[in-house]
């Protein structure tokens, strides 16, 4: 009898010390104490996201993460679509709160720097497994082959489009910029027959809320067929990618089709 109460204890200090040891790893003890440093892949215009992890007694203690190119140059606050710089702060924040990085939820306007902090956090934590604490290789310049758009290159300058009305009254406008033969600036708006902007008290605020969203991928993407739909803005998408396939044509010397441009018009529809 008391072989079988002895054994029994026994059975119960091996099962509550695998419970133990198995919430310890969930809970991310099993990352070694140090400083752990890591980068994403390079997007289509060579921006990485590089990611510095402060592990202390078996958790996240510090996070510091920072937007780079292949020259180098950081993401600031001269950078054309400053959600993404802006949301760094939030994003490690997040991270310590949560010592997870699928966890870490997207802040609008800044999907894509959440994909790369993300990233580069899940190798970062990898690294703090194994103890390596080893920093990426230096950043080497890649190459920077002209941009072309039909074979043709685009010029450097500032090109505009509009679409015509839709049932509603409403028209799409973009304003690209293009410098060094690239996308560096993307404004785009929805407006009425006055010319006023869709605003916050627009009845279907998906459309203008995606607007941001939009000229963020196609400055990554640098091609309006890669810009991805969002859900809840689909006639937006499609106005948005017809502006802006108008406006690289003319910045390629594509002759566009002669078509009825929006005029901004004062008083109310008869």
């Amino acid at each position: 009898m008391n072989r079988t109460v002895g054994l029994v204890i026994v059975l119960l200090v091996v099962l509550g010390l695998a419970i133990y040891i198995n919430a310890q790893r969930k809970s991310g003890t099993n990352w070694q104490d140090g400083t752990y440093v890591a980068r994403s892949d390079p997007d289509e215009r060579g921006w990485f996201g590089e990611i510095e992890i402060v592990i202390k007694d078996g958790k996240i203690t510090e996070v510091n993460y920072e937007e780079l190119n292949q020259e180098g140059q950081r993401k600031d606050e001269n950078y054309p679509y400053p959600a993404g710089p802006e949301s760094h702060d939030d994003y490690e924040q997040r991270l310590i709160d949560s010592q997870d990085p699928d966890k870490v939820e997207a802040i609008s306007g800044a999907t894509q720097t959440r994909d790369r902090f993300v990233e580069a956090a899940q190798e970062a934590l990898r690294k703090a497994e194994e103890g390596d604490q080893s920093r990426p290789p230096a950043i080497m310049p890649r190459p920077q082959p002209p941009v072309e758009t039909g074979g043709t290159k685009w010029r450097d300058g500032t090109y505009t489009a509009r679409t015509e009305f839709d049932d509603y009254g409403y028209y799409g406008e973009i304003e690209l910029v293009i410098a060094d033969g690239k996308i560096s600036e993307v404004r785009y708006d929805e407006k009425d027959r006055e010319g006023n902007p869709k605003g916050e008290d627009y009845p279907y605020p998906l459309g203008p809320e995606s607007e941001d969203k939009y000229e963020e991928q196609l400055l990554e993407t640098q091609d309006p067929e890669k810009v991805e739909v969002i859900t809840g803005a689909t006639q937006t998408w499609e106005r948005f990618k017809e502006t802006a396939r108008e406006a690289l044509q003319q910045a390629s010397g594509e002759e566009t089709p002669d078509r009825m441009q929006p005029q901004t018009q004062t008083g109310t529809e008869g």
